[in-house]
């Protein structure tokens, strides 16, 4: 008989005692597995994925296809947009153009990096070096001696 079969006949064995700090309740998260994510979980996942494809069809329809590709386009210059390391980066032009401005949610004020009480570590000149890749020979870069 295989390892993993058990005839019906038989009753199943406890061979350890089921441990619930672990494990959790065992009637409890047998009861829900079988439901999946809740509705609502669903909705939070898949909801900006859904909002952004609706958008691009509603604009392909009204405009042309090329609008969204133009708009896909812009959203990636828009995001490679940057400071200078240590000042932060709104990225107010992408925010504007995906329609999150209007949208106030808890990283809107919660945790925001340019609040924080450390400062940036590492010297400006030594962090844009590393970036534009002008420090790759040996003996040389920030902390060397020329």
């Amino acid at each position: 008989m295989a390892s993993g079969t058990m005839p019906a006949d038989e009753m199943p064995v406890m061979r350890e005692p089921y441990d619930i700090m672990r494990n959790g309740l065992p009637g409890a998260k047998a009861a829900v597995t079988h439901l999946g994510k809740h509705p609502v979980q669903l909705i939070q996942d898949n909801g900006p994925t859904d909002t952004l494809r609706a958008k691009h069809a509603m604009l392909a329809n009204t405009y042309g296809i090329a609008m969204p590709a133009k708009m896909d386009i812009e959203c990636q210059i828009l995001s490679k947009c940057r400071r200078l390391p240590g000042l932060p980066s709104s990225r107010l032009g992408l925010e504007i153009m995906t329609g999150d401005v209007d949208r106030f949610g808890f990283e809107s004020y919660l945790d925001r990096p340019d609040e924080r009480p450390e400062a940036p570590r590492g010297d400006l000149h030594g962090v844009m070096e590393n970036r534009l890749g002008l420090n790759k020979k040996p003996g040389y870069g920030p902390g060397s001696k020329r």
